[in-house]
């Protein structure tokens, strides 16, 4: 068994990484399982659905814990991968139980000088000199390489790193406003999910129904969770490179449009003004309608709307165009209906290995990689995290001649 304050530490780095996501449910069911480990009472699928999804919840849901635990087996193989392929003690969750295995990783067994007669010391240490100087080559030659050095090259971003034009990322956020009650003065904050702009707020104070309420414009709006994400994977691209200035899109204005190189994340809701983008686009997005991608054909219309629980098992759709500003800049869009294809559009262009997959399927699909592009994809996720990406269309706008 791991001690209890080297255990508490693992749980934490667990929790702060990537390979988690930025979901509170993972790290939750996996202290969950961890703390009835160690108490020696091994929790059933029931009790592991009360402590999840509360005491209310359905018979059925039982099921949903097999696909929570499915994923976090992935997600700690995912993080011994990477983060923590240095971690002494290793968690799993062996395959037909819900018991956490502690596993101590085995050192690798080094020559030791203490155990070598004085005769076969000097080449002995001969050899280790030399095995050091090679493995500071090494690590001066990975260490020097930045991780912007990956993407700087791209076609997805070679502009974004070369041209002097600084880089600012929009952050999709949600409006909110202020009612206030007209008999005791006491004020509240109001969400309206059909409500994402100034104008739609204007159009909704106007209304009949909310003729003596006193509807405010407030000087602040909230992001979402995966706000934090999106800024933490950019900086990391980007950095030291290029610097970002960062500014959610409910202040973005027209001049900024020819002043920068944009990259947008965040729903297609809150795009705002980054939504003009469809008028010359195949697709529509129209945000006070349904949410929704369209997609007119000659004899139907498609729709792709999102399927599911977006905090349990579900299907989202997102939507990336890379295109020419109208100052000889560039615009980066990723949107999604929900947060979940937002964040994993984002993912898929930030993350090497998820951007040579799509690099492979332009290959296949155009023989090439188009330097401006508009594309949807498919995401399928639990909890608002997208495991599974499928791209369902891709169009280069810019086609050679």
């Amino acid at each position: 068994m791991i001690p209890d304050k080297e255990l508490s530490a693992l749980l934490e780095r667990i929790e702060r990484s990537t390979s988690l996501g930025a979901s509170s449910t993972y790290p939750r069911l996996l202290r969950f399982l961890v703390e009835g480990t160690q108490a020696g009472n091994i929790p059933k699928e029931q009790a592991i659905a009360e402590h999840l999804l509360g005491k209310n919840f359905a018979g059925s849901d039982t099921s949903k814990i097999r696909v929570y635990i499915y994923h976090l087996r992935k997600k700690l193989e995912q993080y011994y991968g990477n983060e923590g392929k240095d971690e002494r003690y290793i968690l799993s969750i062996p395959k037909g139980g819900y018991k956490v295995k502690f596993t101590v990783r085995e050192r690798d067994k080094s020559l030791s000088i203490l155990s070598i007669k004085p005769k076969h010391l000097l080449p002995a240490l001969s050899i280790l000199l030399a095995g050091s100087l090679i493995v500071n080559v090494i690590f001066l030659f990975f260490s020097a390489q930045q991780p912007g050095e990956i993407f700087s090259e791209s076609i997805f971003w070679k502009e974004f790193f070369h041209e002097d034009k600084p880089i600012q990322v929009v952050l999709g956020d949600l409006f909110i406003f202020s009612e206030v009650d007209t008999v005791s003065g006491e004020a509240q904050n109001v969400r309206k999910p059909e409500i994402n702009s100034i104008a739609q707020f204007e159009a909704y104070r106007d209304l009949k129904e909310n003729q003596g309420k006193q509807l405010q414009e407030i000087s602040y709006t909230h992001l979402i969770n995966g706000s934090s994400e999106w800024i933490n994977s950019l900086t990391k691209m980007f950095h030291p490179k290029k610097e970002l200035y960062i500014r959610p899109g409910s202040s973005m204005g027209a001049q900024d449009l020819h002043d920068y190189n944009i990259v947008f994340v965040g729903m297609q809701k809150t795009a705002g003004i980054f939504n003009t983008y469809f008028d010359k686009s195949k697709f529509e997005y129209d945000g006070s309608k349904p949410n929704q991608y369209l997609l007119p054909q000659e004899e139907e219309v498609l729709r792709f709307r999102p399927k599911g629980d977006p905090d349990e098992q579900h299907t989202d759709f997102g939507f990336i165009a890379k295109y020419p500003g109208p100052n000889d800049n560039t615009i980066f869009m990723f949107g999604g209906l929900w947060d979940t294809a937002a964040s994993e559009s984002l993912r898929n262009f930030v993350t090497s290995s998820k951007m040579s997959k799509i690099e492979a399927h332009m290959q296949t699909e155009l023989g090439y990689i188009p330097q401006y592009f508009e594309m949807l994809i498919e995401v399928n996720g639990v909890d608002r995290i997208g495991f599974e990406t499928e791209i369902l269309y891709l169009k280069d706008l810019n086609p050679p001649q």
